[in-house]
């Protein structure tokens, strides 16, 4: 009985381990790499949100409205770039002649101005409603990361 203890006890620590690995971004479990790798974790850069998160002392329902935001602002961006990409065929179509084609550049300008114009109101929107989300003190200590650079070094809040 005791070795049954035992042994559940040591599964559900190294279940516990696992699950505190996976969930910084460390499938692997070690902290090998670069520290920009650690810090960033490997679920597309939420390791870096998580150490925001903990530095502004985000409560989870801020996580989740936060999150929600940037999901948001990526499906927008995966939209915008796939709309531009689709433009480049026309845009090499209006170039492909003897002459520029005005009428094909002015098509494919007009729906890069569209796009980047939509994208731009959802960046806006975000930056508002992640901005109404945090109280005074978590906006100030924001605000004091992106000015001081703590993003830009790779989000190690030990360099100086």
């Amino acid at each position: 009985m005791i070795c049954l203890a035992l042994g559940l006890g040591l599964l559900g620590f190294v279940a516990a381990r696992r699950a505190r690995c996976h969930h910084h971004g460390f499938a692997d479990g070690h902290h090998y790499g670069p520290p920009w790798a650690r810090w960033h974790g490997g679920h597309h850069g939420r390791g870096m949100l998580y150490m925001m998160f903990s530095r502004i002392d985000a409560t989870p329902t801020q996580e989740r409205a936060i999150m929600h935001e940037i999901g948001t602002l990526k499906a927008k961006m995966r939209d915008s770039r796939a709309t531009l990409r689709d433009s480049r065929g026309d845009l090499a179509a209006a170039m492909r002649g003897p002459t520029l084609d005005d009428a094909a550049l002015g098509a494919v300008l007009g729906r890069v101005d569209a796009v980047t114009t939509e994208t731009r109101g959802t960046v806006l929107a975000a930056l508002r409603n992640i901005h109404a989300v945090l109280d005074e003190h978590q906006r100030e200590k924001l605000a004091s990361m992106l000015d001081g650079g703590w993003f830009k070094r790779g989000g190690s809040p030990y360099r100086v």
